[in-house]
């Protein structure tokens, strides 16, 4: 298995990089990088992959990816509102930006943790995010060693606050780099379907991708770390929770909008992912607010 590798390259007479990916969607493909990344959401929602984690996101959600996690964000082009809707606000760095023995010394030990754990996958929580918020945006505009110093600031608070770890599987930092168009064909296949509406089957899709359905499976799970029966619920899942928070849609009519096909399956599906009802997904969402 190969995945998409990202090349990055900061800027001149900078150590790590920190830029806006902005456009009608978050541009983002399933791939790895050796550097720590990262991400803040601005703007837009969607379907967020590390590792073996599907989960959607919103405005205001924080991650940190470890070296060589798979990822992507996805959103939804039906649900793009403008040219610069898909807003995300993206830091990357490798371990030694500021000094190969920096996180080996014992002030530093916090932090140290949290970047080992972020192998995983890190989510903070909205608390922690708005805390760092103002200072991702001075970073954006910073210069010389205020880089260094507003970027140390965010580690720091962010590895005294409360984070979960989004996957079950540690990134293996051996896998295997290269061009493979075929895994991101197959998820945009598969996320096209959903928008329509449509539950993608195993056999259409593995002949999509050129497979055999036994073949297909192997491969699929070896790329995602998931069946593809589990991705797709949880991809389908995702969906129906943007629209319980932002329409006024019946569950019924959300359920079959998101491609399951009866009712108790959907409350099923959802209570086993969101260990939650739809309705009470919904209901606390609006307490929250």
């Amino acid at each position: 298995m190969r995945y998409n590798y990202e090349k990055i390259l900061p800027g001149h007479n900078q150590t790590f990089k920190v830029h806006d990916e902005i456009g009608a969607v978050i541009d983002c493909c399933f791939h790895v990088h050796p550097e720590y990344e990262l991400t803040y959401i601005v703007s837009s929602f969607g379907t967020r992959f590390i590792g073996d984690s599907v989960d959607c996101f919103e405005p205001g959600n924080l991650a940190l990816i470890g070296p060589m996690a798979p990822h992507h964000y996805y959103n939804s082009p039906q649900d793009s509102l403008s040219d610069s809707w898909g807003h995300a606000r993206v830091v990357q760095f490798r371990k030694d930006f500021a000094g190969k023995e920096l996180f080996e010394l014992p002030e530093m030990t916090q932090i140290s943790r949290m970047l080992k754990d972020s192998v995983y996958g890190l989510d903070f929580s909205e608390d922690s995010a708005r805390r760092v918020s103002p200072l991702l945006e001075r970073l954006i505009h910073a210069h010389g060693a205020q880089r260094i110093i507003i970027l140390l600031r965010i580690l720091h608070t962010l590895s005294e606050s409360d984070y979960r770890r989004l996957s079950s599987v540690k990134a293996d930092t051996e896998l295997a780099v290269g061009e493979d168009h075929r895994a991101n064909n197959i998820i945009a296949y598969i996320h096209a379907c959903l928008e329509n509406g449509e539950s993608p089957s195993l056999g259409k899709t593995a002949r999509k991708a050129g497979m055999s359905p036994e073949a297909f499976s192997r491969y699929f799970r070896r790329t995602t770390f998931k069946r593809f029966i589990d991705y797709v619920n949880e991809s389908k899942t995702g969906k129906a929770c943007h629209a319980l928070i932002n329409t006024d849609k019946t569950v019924a009519e959300i359920c079959f909008d998101a491609g399951f096909s009866n009712l108790s399956n959907f409350n099923r599906q959802f209570l086993k992912i969101k260990k939650i009802s739809p309705r009470a997904f919904r209901e606390q969402y609006r307490r929250t607010e």
